[in-house]
């Protein structure tokens, strides 16, 4: 029989690591936090070959982050069944995304792509005490490596199925030792794309004589940093990164079965038939920027006592098309463009003595989004050469106060009482313009700055009417809000916590940038914030030697004052009106498991999985309670993922890490009011596999890795708007190898 001392020395061999996360603003030990958290190290992200955030979304329950319907970098994120579909400007997330801290007011850029990153943590449940309005659903927060100190380099190549070309390159270096430390980061991103779209249209023909890439990526990312500790106590860091995103447009699929032709011909238009193919015949390019930079100082008072501050200015813009009815007809298209800036100011106090810890603060933002689009509609009587346009523009300001504190108190030595506070003033003016003209230009580009709306480009354009024209002084409203959560936690023992929390948090009100006043005269009242109110009660274990971890969630939430966008049809001129108001409630009860096995010193297994029952228990639609034919949206019943790890010790030539997991996800709607066949309609399964290779002296890194093994079709999101039912795919089997050196 084995000795003690041996059979200790091989116990500690298969532990599971310490995973520390910062979700209360402190870090803390993940199993000691009253909160549900997956968190991804940096090992972890490498080894499930998670390259943008959207990936995280097969390991987390009750999780979907996908790129918004046409396009490939703004963001549509729902947790729990909470978030928000629409992009518009002046429209808020559900979902909050914090890169270092910094809040991401707008989901355009959002879709990150992940590199030099220390950990990423995915919060569910409201977040609204600790990091404010717009994290109903949760918060996902994205920390950049930190610098060691050390000058240090590394250089990744990656080269793939449809072209896929990466570069990466980061890299550290000490000015003053000890003191000063400057770092960088820049990737370069390429890939073909996944379809094509069909272009140059011949009508008597019928048949198309060039095409485009349809999916296919060419991004470049950017970051630098300098930091400084000119004493123990105090460090100061100043960081910038800039996104270009130069990707074509997404075009989508017709996803019924409806065979489109000409009208005047009746030829059909032909695109090849694959689901990542599309007759859009545009060749309008997309483009996404978004920069920005911040400044953070943090001064240790003493042991006890630290004061942070965070400064940070960002702006983006975007130009974008979609085509509604995927033909090359000016039927039914839509160029727009987007602008944002914001800036925020954040001074937090920590404070950790005996049995109390404090975290409490400021935070101040002030922002405007601003953008504009045309309905291009080539529609009787305006066929000859003529388009009938519908244009609608403005711009949303929003200047936000609030004052926070969480404290947790030790009752005991194994109870702790968690209870924090949120106030914050919301204010929000905006302007909203929306006229229609006849023009004989294809692409007419309305544009908006501030209170400047200007549409057309030609001499000839003809004013048809104003159905909007409000300004900032008419649509001009403040909100107050308090946002609670108390949590109590037991530790039964060195390896269990029991918890019950509660948890309240809302999403800003706001005005509704499509508003016909024409038809709503209440357009300039706006809409209230949404509310959604959490209770959960969770266990957080490590068991057999701490080999097993084992964390279990169950959650119920009231979602009132939704936030539902009701858009009809109309007659000529007005074609289609939109109202947003707060006419919906619903309940989400739900479970959340996370475990994973150590199972012996080389192999692993974790599993992820999530179920929820969303329901709208109301829904006033024209003064009728509609909820028994609505359903909630993105929220499939069932999520999870299983996945096995496998860790080779290869001696000399180093070693090797062996990855796959299954995802699996249950059908989900993408319209509270109707079905459509650009819906998920039934559940999936997605196959992934990563090898990767690590030289002995860690200088050296290699692997392999297959997404989508089965070549799974599934949609990722659509439209239903009358003109055809339009559907975007989630990526196809994909193969990329990739090598890096560290120096």
């Amino acid at each position: 029989m084995a000795s003690p001392v041996l059979l200790a020395q091989e116990r500690s061999k298969i532990l599971l690591e310490e995973v520390l996360v910062t979700a209360q603003k402190r870090e803390q030990n993940l199993q000691q936090v009253p909160v549900s958290i997956t968190s991804f190290g940096a090992k972890e992200l490498e080894r499930k070959s998670i390259t943008s955030i959207i990936d995280l979304e097969k390991s987390s329950p009750n999780t979907q982050l996908r790129a918004s319907r046409a396009t490939s970098s703004t963001l549509t994120a729902y947790i729990r069944g909470v978030g928000q579909q629409d992009p518009l400007w002046g429209f808020e997330p559900g979902v909050g995304v914090y890169v270092d801290d910094v809040y991401y007011a707008r989901p355009q850029a959002a879709v990150l792509d992940v590199f030099d990153v220390e950990r990423i943590e995915v919060l569910r449940g409201p977040q609204g005490t600790l990091y404010g309005k717009n994290t109903v659903g949760g918060a996902i927060k994205y920390i950049t490596k930190k610098m060691s100190g050390e000058p240090s380099a590394k250089i990744t190549a990656a080269a793939g199925t449809y072209g896929q070309q990466e570069l990466t390159l980061s890299g550290q270096m000490p000015i003053i030792d000890n003191k000063l430390y400057v770092g960088a980061a820049v990737a370069k991103l390429e890939r073909d794309g996944y379809g094509d779209v069909d272009t140059g249209y011949d009508i008597t023909t019928g048949l198309f004589s060039s095409s485009e890439e349809n999916y296919n990526k060419d991004v470049t990312v950017a970051r630098v940093s300098v930091e400084y500790t000119p004493t123990e106590k105090l460090f100061l860091r100043l960081a910038g990164d800039k996104t270009d995103d130069d990707s074509n447009q997404i075009c989508g699929s017709q996803s019924s079965q409806t065979t489109l032709t000409h009208p005047a011909t009746g030829l059909p238009f032909l695109a090849s038939g694959d689901r990542y193919d599309s007759a859009c015949g545009t060749t309008h390019k997309s483009n996404v920027e978004n920069q920005g930079f911040s400044f953070t100082a943090q001064y240790d008072i003493n042991d006890a006592l630290s004061v942070k501050y965070i400064y940070a200015d960002r702006e983006g813009e975007t130009q974008q098309f979609i085509d509604f009815e995927a033909t090359p007809l000016d039927s039914f298209d839509v160029p727009a463009s987007y602008s944002d800036d914001q800036k925020s100011h954040e001074l937090q106090i920590n404070y950790n003595v005996d049995r109390l810890a404090l975290v409490g603060g400021a935070y101040y933002f002030k922002g405007n989004s601003a953008g504009a689009f045309d309905v291009v509609l080539n529609a009787p009587p305006y066929m000859d050469g003529d388009h009938f346009d519908l244009a609608i523009g403005g711009d949303v300001d929003t200047e936000s106060l609030s004052f926070y504190f969480n404290a947790s108190y030790n009752l005991s030595d194994t109870v702790t009482l968690t209870a924090g506070l949120r106030s914050t003033e919301d204010d929000k003016n905006s302007n909203i313009q929306r006229i229609s003209y006849i023009t004989t230009n294809s692409f007419p580009y309305t544009t908006t700055q501030g209170s400047s709306f200007t549409f057309g480009n030609s001499a000839d354009d003809t004013l048809f009417g104003v159905s909007t024209d409000i300004s900032d002084k008419e649509a001009d409203k403040s909100w107050n809000e308090i946002s609670p959560s108390a949590k109590v936690d037991w530790q039964v023992s060195d390896d269990v916590m029991l918890y019950i929390s509660y948890a309240e948090g809302f999403k800003s009100g706001g005005f509704d940038m499509r508003g016909n006043a024409a038809l709503n005269p209440n357009v300039a009242d706006g809409y209230d914030p949404e509310i959604v109110e959490t209770w959960e009660l969770g266990l957080k274990s490590q068991l057999l030697d701490d080999r097993l971890r084992l964390n279990l969630a169950l959650f119920q939430m009231d979602y009132t004052d939704m936030q539902l966008t009701v858009q009809t049809a109309q007659p000529a001129p007005v074609f289609f009106s939109s109202d947003v108001v707060n006419a919906g409630t619903a309940e989400i009860n739900g479970a959340e498991l996370e475990a994973i096995l150590q199972v012996t010193q080389a192999l692993s297994t974790s599993l992820a999985l999530g179920y929820m029952d969303a329901d709208l228990v109301e829904v006033i639609s024209a003064g009728v309670d509609v909820s028994d034919s609505w359903e909630m949206v993105n929220a499939p019943d069932w999520t999870g993922q299983l996945g096995l790890n496998y860790e080779m010790d290869l001696g000399n030539a180093g070693s090797l890490t062996l990855t796959t997991a299954l995802s699996y996800r249950e059908a989900s709607r993408n319209f509270n009011n109707v079905t459509c066949s650009c819906d998920q309609e039934k559940s999936y399964t997605l196959w992934d596999a990563t090898a990767t290779w690590y030289s002995e002296d860690e200088h050296w890194t290699a692997s392999l890795n297959v997404k989508n093994i089965e070549d799974t079709s599934y949609k990722t999101g659509g439209y239903n708007l009358g003109s055809g039912e339009l559907a975007f795919y989630g990526p196809p089997r994909t193969v990329t190898a990739s090598v890096s050196y560290q120096f």
